[in-house]
């Protein structure tokens, strides 16, 4: 027999979706860049979420926090009007100094009675980005001619954080000052007759 089919109204309320950024620690790198990806808790059936990822709200070296990224896109058919977000967006994390090594370099010279070296040294490793490193200067640890230690006396470190950003390790090296000549000469003399050789 024929039917009717009643139609009443109704409602679908938006579910909850929480997204939280998750604490992280990583070694000085000059980006902001996190590793973890913040967690999401309530998407139903097979919805998902795209592009969610997290950042540091510093490169520097310290304590620092953690932000969730608001690129992120609901992939739920209804252009995320099917949830409603509630985002803790932040964390605590860290950035710990990355190390950086300096080393002095082998010289040598002729005592001239200083301790200054011509040599620079180097930067062995651990720069990141534009970071630099300028003012580097060595010196011998004694004025005195004989086998010598050069060691690393002198730099800047600049990272946009005073130098905070790296632990830094001075190198020594092995270096020779070696004895001066000196000549010592007699002059012309006359005397008269006294019985000495003086």
């Amino acid at each position: 027999f024929p039917y009717t089919t009643l139609f009443r109204s109704g409602q679908i309320n938006p579910a909850t979706l929480a997204i939280s950024a998750v604490s992280e620690t990583k070694v000085y790198d000059s980006t902001t860049t996190a590793s973890a990806t913040p967690t999401s808790t309530g998407l139903v059936a097979s919805d998902s979420i795209s592009g969610l990822f997290e950042s540091f709200d510093s490169k520097n070296a310290g304590a620092r926090i953690l932000g969730v990224n608001p690129g992120f896109v609901i992939n739920d058919g209804n252009g995320g009007n099917n949830y409603t977000v509630s985002t803790t967006f932040t964390a605590a994390g860290a950035i710990t100094s990355a190390p950086l090594t300096l080393g002095a370099v082998t010289d040598s010279k002729v005592y001239d009675g200083g301790t200054s070296s011509s040599g620079t040294p180097t930067v062995v490793g651990g720069l990141f980005g534009g970071d630099s490193v300028s003012g580097l200067s060595q010196a011998f640890d004694s004025k005195n001619a004989g086998a010598r230690t050069l060691l690393v006396n002198g730099f800047t470190v600049s990272d946009g954080n005073g130098g905070a950003n790296y632990a830094v390790t001075v190198d020594s090296a092995p270096g020779t000052i070696t004895p001066a000549p000196l000549t010592v000469s007699a002059v012309p003399d006359t005397k008269v007759y006294d019985e000495t050789t003086s």
